[in-house]
């Protein structure tokens, strides 16, 4: 522990520059591989997207992969070849980023939330079964921060039903749960590649999924609904229908070039973020106020994020706690403001606060400290002496 006293309270900055909670990682060999992209054939959808698509899909252990400009078109796509559309509900959790709940309202149906499970803080299988109707659909659920939801548990439920499943696993791309890669669950799973990700693309996402069905529509649902080789194409060459409402939802071979140096990478990424992982919870083990992430089981998660929940213990609130350590440069976050909150959902579908106090619970202690590849040990040293001096000043 130290003595220091914080910035936000008089005192100097444990550093300089500003070290935000995620960021890229972009080595020469990735810039490179941008470079040869550009000096190729192709610079839109070509043949490098179909070979980061295999890849991923082969990592994942699918049959299927789908790229596409982002993890909410992503989303969007697994929603439309589900087949959700006016009338129906589906089922999603308040404690995510609106694009998960997207998967409905994009289509013309309902978001319906659930409450969550506030160990893992995802969707809780027992809310979602009391939450599901004759108009429900699917389920969304998201592996927040990394961590699996109750997948087990999830698919019982949509077994009892007959729902289609769509895994928000854009935070958990590169983890696994009993041996078997995240987004092998059927029926469809999701991940975003962002560059806060574990993986970038700049821009980016992916849909994999084993049933050639779907495969086939998320397909064309990603470029116009277009049939390329409808009858009469063989003398008319030109000849191209747009079979029904689709969209422009390609990804570059610009961009495939630099996920799929970025795959060379991913256990690197893994490691380093696991590294940190470890060392911010030896740290905060002995913090009071501080819960830190559930601890994996029958899993091996590749996390995204950081996130903790600042208790009454900890000597501040967390709104003190964020802008405390926003004034020693760090740059935490929290994640998410709960759908429920949000004027949209609210105005178009009749949400209150109140509505999920689990959800709720958690989120008014949630901030997501600095995790990310780029961090060298000093940055990390820099964050736990933030925590650190933080709590000591709040004790005395």
């Amino acid at each position: 522990m130290t003595d220091r006293t914080p910035a936000h309270y008089g005192g100097e900055p444990v550093r300089e520059a500003v070290l935000g909670y995620g960021s890229q990682s972009i080595s020469e060999t990735e810039k490179q591989a941008v470079v040869e992209a550009l000096d190729g054939d192709y610079i839109t959808r070509g043949p490098t997207v179909e070979a980061f698509e295999e890849r991923v899909a082969d990592l994942v252990g699918v049959d299927h992969a789908v790229a596409t400009t982002s993890g909410t078109t992503a989303l969007h796509l697994a929603g439309r070849a589900a087949g959700f559309g006016e009338g129906d509900e589906v089922i999603t959790t308040p404690l995510t980023f609106a694009s998960t709940a997207h998967v409905a309202t994009y289509c013309g149906a309902e978001p319906v939330f659930a409450d969550i499970d506030p160990h893992l803080r995802s969707l809780d299988p027992e809310a979602v079964r009391e939450q599901v109707t004759e108009d429900t659909e699917g389920i969304v659920p998201m592996h927040y921060t990394g961590q699996p939801a109750d997948i087990e548990g999830l698919l019982e439920v949509a077994d009892e039903h007959d729902l289609t499943v769509i895994w928000d696993a854009c935070h958990a791309f590169g983890g696994s749960w009993n041996g078997e890669p995240i987004g092998a669950q059927r029926d469809m799973a999701m991940f975003s590649f962002h560059p806060v990700k574990n993986i970038t693309t700049g821009e980016g996402g992916m849909v994999v999924t084993d049933d050639d069905e779907l495969a086939d529509r998320l397909r064309r649902l990603r470029s116009f609904d277009m049939d390329y080789s409808p009858e009469g194409h063989e003398s008319e060459p030109w000849y191209q229908v747009t079979e029904g409402l689709g969209y422009n939802y390609n990804v570059t071979d610009i961009q495939a070039a630099l996920g799929l140096a970025q795959l060379d990478r991913l256990d690197e990424f893994k490691r380093r973020r696991d590294e940190i992982i470890a060392q911010y919870n030896e740290a905060f083990d002995d913090v009071p106020g501080i819960r830190t992430p559930p601890e994996p089981t029958e899993s091996d998660p590749m996390y995204h994020l950081y996130a903790v929940e600042i208790g009454e213990e900890f000597g501040c609130d967390r709104e003190e706690f964020v802008n405390a350590m926003h004034a020693e440069n760090i740059g935490v976050q929290v994640h998410y403001v709960p759908l429920h909150y949000h004027p949209y959902f609210q105005e178009e579908f009749g949400y209150e606060r109140g509505d999920y106090p689990k959800a709720e619970a958690v989120y008014d202690e949630l901030v997501s400290l600095p995790l990310h590849a780029e961090m060298d040990e000093e940055d990390v040293d820099d964050v736990i002496a933030a925590v650190e001096a933080l709590h000591t000043y709040h004790a005395e």
